[in-house]
C-alpha cells in the first residue's frame, strides 16, 4: 500500500486523472480498480472516480509497487534557486530557450518536464499554470534566467523588469582596450527581421529604439578586455551589437563579432555570461523574501584570458 497527499498543484484533478499520473493504467484496469475498491480517499472508498480532489486529501493505493510510475527526473539544467514561486537557473550556451513544433529540446521543454515530474505542473488540469521564462537570453549566451511558476509571480517579475527594478549584470571578454575604463553607451537600435539581426545607429528615427549599456573594465591586457556590463535597456542582441558598434565585439560572437579573430583563436563559444541578478529593496509583494538578494552564475569563460600583469 502506498499513500500520497494531494498538493495545491493537484487540487482540482478528478480521482481518475490523478490515478493516471501515478500508475500506468488503461480504461479496463481503471474499472477493475474501482470495482475491487483498490483506492481509498481519506480512508474511505469513493463512490466513483469522478470525485474532485482537494489539497490535503490522502489517496491510498492497494496495488503492487511495480505498477507505479517512476516520475522523478533529474533536471537537465543547473538550479541556482528554487521555491514554490520561481526558478533561477544557470543556462548553458547553445541551448535554445524556446522550442517549436519540430524542436522539443529547448530549455523551456526541460523545465516543463522537470516540473511535471515534481507534480508542480499538470497539463491535464485546466487551471494548471504552465511555467514561463521571465528573462531572455540568446541561444549562445549562458548564465542566469528567471522562470515563473505561477501567474502572480510572472505578472510581478515582468512588471519589475519593465520598470528596470531587477538589475541584470553580464560579463564579457571583448576585443581591444578602452580609453575610458567605465562609461555608459547610448545609441539607437533597429531590428532587421529578414536577416534576424539588429543594427545600431547614432541617430534616432521612427523605427529605432534607444539602447543604454553601462560598462566597466574589470581586467585588460594589450589585446582584450573583460567587462562587467549592466543592461539599462534590454533590447534584442543589445550587448553584442552595441559593443561591436564601438569596435569591441564579444569574442566568439560570429553574428556581430570578428569572425576571422574567432577562427584564429578557435573560439566556438560566445564569451558572454549573464552572471548576476540583483533584486530590489521594495515592491516585491509576495516575493518580499527576495529583497536585496543577489544571485550569481557559476558559468565561467572558456577563453584563457591572460592579464597584462601576469
Amino acid at each position: 500500500m502506498k499513500e500520497f497527499t494531494i498538493t495545491k498543484y493537484e487540487s482540482g484533478l478528478t480521482l481518475s486523472k490523478y490515478i493516471k499520473t501515478k500508475v500506468d493504467v488503461n480504461k479496463t484496469f481503471l474499472i477493475m480498480m474501482e470495482r475491487k475498491k483498490l483506492i481509498r480517499v481519506n480512508k474511505t472508498h469513493p463512490k466513483n472516480f469522478d470525485l474532485l480532489l482537494n489539497e490535503g486529501d490522502v489517496i491510498s493505493f492497494y496495488i503492487s509497487d511495480d505498477l507505479f510510475k517512476n516520475t522523478t527526473i533529474k533536471p537537465a539544467f543547473d538550479i541556482i534557486f528554487e521555491d514554490d514561486n520561481l526558478l533561477i537557473i544557470d543556462k548553458d550556451d547553445y541551448k535554445k530557450v524556446y522550442g517549436d513544433i519540430k524542436n522539443h529540446d529547448s530549455l523551456l521543454d526541460d523545465v516543463t518536464s522537470y516540473l511535471i515530474s515534481k507534480g508542480e505542473y499538470i497539463p491535464s488540469l485546466e487551471n494548471s499554470f504552465k511555467p514561463q521564462i521571465s528573462t531572455r537570453l540568446d541561444t549562445n549566451t549562458r548564465g542566469l534566467l528567471i522562470i515563473s511558476k505561477n501567474k502572480k509571480t510572472l505578472t510581478l517579475i515582468n512588471k519589475l523588469i519593465t520598470e528596470r527594478k531587477i538589475d541584470k549584470y553580464y560579463k564579457a571578454i571583448v576585443k581591444g582596450t578602452f580609453r575610458n575604463k567605465e562609461g555608459i553607451l547610448k545609441d539607437f537600435i533597429e531590428i532587421d527581421d529578414k536577416k534576424f539581426l539588429v543594427r545600431v545607429y547614432k541617430e534616432k528615427c521612427e523605427n529605432r529604439k534607444e539602447i543604454i549599456t553601462a560598462y566597466k573594465v574589470i581586467l585588460e591586457n594589450n589585446l582584450y578586455s573583460i567587462l562587467e556590463i549592466k543592461l539599462v535597456t534590454g533590447r534584442t542582441h543589445q550587448i553584442r551589437s552595441h559593443l561591436a558598434f564601438y569596435n569591441h565585439p564579444v569574442l566568439g560572437d560570429n553574428k556581430y563579432g570578428d569572425k576571422a579573430l574567432n577562427a584564429k583563436l578557435n573560439l566556438k563559444h560566445q564569451e558572454l555570461i549573464s552572471y548576476k541578478l540583483v533584486f530590489p529593496s521594495e515592491g516585491l509583494e509576495h516575493l518580499s523574501y527576495l529583497e536585496n538578494k543577489v544571485f550569481l552564475s557559476k558559468k565561467e569563460f572558456i577563453f584563457k584570458f591572460i592579464h597584462k600583469n601576469e
